[in-house]
């Protein structure tokens, strides 16, 4: 598990590369505390006498100074303080609706009409893989929602977290059948 993290972000609510430091590094799962220097006089001192620089953002962890938005030294930051990764699904896929439409040997097997995620492979020790899924099985819903395509279902799998479950209901073989994912 990471190490608590002593991350600061000092900002300004007007600074649009600020919310751009913010949002990756929330996006990438590191806690920090925002510091809003334009509010607080100690804190933009403080910022200064760290970084002797006026200008933000200036993200601080462990005293490492990084200016501005510099993804690269973010991305280190991320990689020593985020919390557990979500496993990956591991399927490599298609839109159904298209793929069984070029391999009409494929659609004889399943309803006319059928929406979801064909699955074309699965990768060694992931979630899938873990599930029982396999190859040909089409994914019809997940967490509870259709699913129509593969970039609805990869924005659905990016909303989940390490140790959340999702139900999924497929077809294998023409016939409905559901699992947990654990991820």
């Amino acid at each position: 598990m990471a190490e608590a993290p002593n991350v600061t972000v000092y900002s300004t609510p007007t600074c649009p590369w600020c919310d751009r430091a913010k949002a990756y590094l929330a996006q990438q799962g590191v806690p920090f505390k925002d510091v809003d220097v334009s509010k607080d006089y100690n804190a933009a001192m403080e910022m200064v006498r760290l970084s002797g620089q006026q200008g933000v953002p200036v993200t601080v962890a462990d005293g490492e100074v990084i200016l501005g938005f510099d993804q690269a030294r973010l991305a280190k930051i991320a990689a020593k303080y985020a919390g557990p990764k979500r496993p990956p699904l591991g399927i490599m896929a298609a839109d159904a609706e298209e793929y069984l439409s070029r391999h009409p040997e494929l659609a004889e097997k399943v309803p006319a009409g059928t929406k979801g995620v064909y699955v074309g492979k699965i990768r060694p020790q992931t979630v899938a893989e873990r599930a029982g899924l396999q190859p040909g099985d089409i994914l019809t819903s997940f967490a509870g929602k259709r699913i129509r395509s593969m970039a609805q279902l990869d924005q659905m799998v990016d909303t989940l977290k390490a140790g959340d479950q999702a139900t999924a209901r497929y077809l294998r073989d023409g016939a409905d059948q559901s699992v947990i994912l654990q991820f």
